[in-house]
């Protein structure tokens, strides 16, 4: 006997053929591998008053029976009309859902809002107030199937055996913005500001700031934000991180987290003149690590030594 199924037409069928040359209903359950109780089910639901037994009819009333069962729709009409307004107006589905009690209008949790908000039609509504949800819902559309993946990154760069292999990400501070470029090996960093989220000017920046220092360039690994997508095929392998997993990224993550100390977010880089930011970066790259037995970024990158205490 074969694992419960449901009754198609194509049994339905069969069943209208066998009752026509009056098999038993056990013969017929026999015959199709079902339980006689399914087919006798499936005759007593979907026979006429007579007891007769038609293929298209019995269909027809099945698929209704299914459309019937299905969960309703809690979001429609003038109500779907309201929460959407209110979306527009930059309010959360929690914000929706409790205030809607508050005021004992008929509500719905904040769960089902967010359903709704996930089906592909309704995500346009996540850019209204989700500033953080629309970003990677655009991240996951805008993505090219033709870009690498972290998961197609060699194994040996995770294992930080070679030089070369370098992680980049934007820092946003004031009003300006900084391309940040660390090698995962030495975490040697570069840092750079720029004007505009160009995709094709941030790849000529990052082999300008990283191929002059006597190192090869063997992979770049960045998020999916828009300044790392376009036209930046170099002969250089470049990896996208999934989306919300900034931890596939943690060297330059790392390295922003240590620049903030300097370079907040109200830091005005017009008044830091580019020595003052090869400065920051100097330090930054003269600072001893741990992870490296406490020699700097600079000491392991160019395999030397610098005298900093005496």
């Amino acid at each position: 006997m074969k694992q419960y199924s449901r009754v198609s037409y194509a049994v339905r069928c069969q069943i209208c053929a066998f009752l026509e040359i009056n098999l038993s209903i056990p013969e017929i359950a026999t015959r199709l591998g079902y339980n006689k109780s399914t087919i006798y089910r499936e005759i007593k639901r979907n026979s006429f008053k007579n007891l007769s037994y038609q293929t298209d009819q019995a269909q027809r009333w099945s698929d209704k029976r299914r459309l019937s069962c299905r969960k309703k729709r809690l979001l429609k009409g003038e109500y779907l009309d309201l929460v959407v307004k209110k979306l527009k107006e930059d309010w959360s589905p929690q914000q929706i859902s409790k205030r809607f009690k508050l005021e004992n209008v008929p509500s719905v949790s904040h769960e089902t809002i967010y359903k709704f908000m996930r089906r592909k039609p309704n995500r346009k509504y996540y850019r209204y107030y989700n500033r953080r949800g629309c970003s990677r819902y655009s991240q996951r559309r805008m993505r090219k199937d033709s870009q690498l993946s972290i998961h197609q990154r060699p194994e040996i760069v995770n294992q930080r055996k070679r030089f070369g292999d370098w992680e980049r990400d934007s820092m946003i501070v004031s009003k300006d913005k900084l391309l940040v470029c660390t090698e995962r090996k030495s975490r040697f960093t570069r840092i750079e500001p720029y004007q505009k989220f160009d995709a094709k000017m941030i790849g000529i920046k990052t082999l300008e700031m990283i191929t002059p220092l006597g190192r090869p360039v063997r992979t770049i690994t960045n998020d999916n934000g828009p300044e790392f997508r376009g036209d930046q095929d170099h002969g250089i392998p470049v990896y996208y991180c999934d989306p919300r997993k900034p931890q596939q990224r943690g060297t330059v993550e790392n390295t922003i987290g240590i620049l903030r100390k300097r370079l907040t977010l109200k830091t005005d880089l017009s008044k830091l003149t580019k020595n003052g930011l090869k400065k920051i970066e100097d330090a930054l790259n003269l600072r001893p690590r741990r992870c490296l037995g406490y020699r700097t970024p600079y000491e392991v990158f160019f395999n030397t030594k610098v005298a900093l205490v005496t």
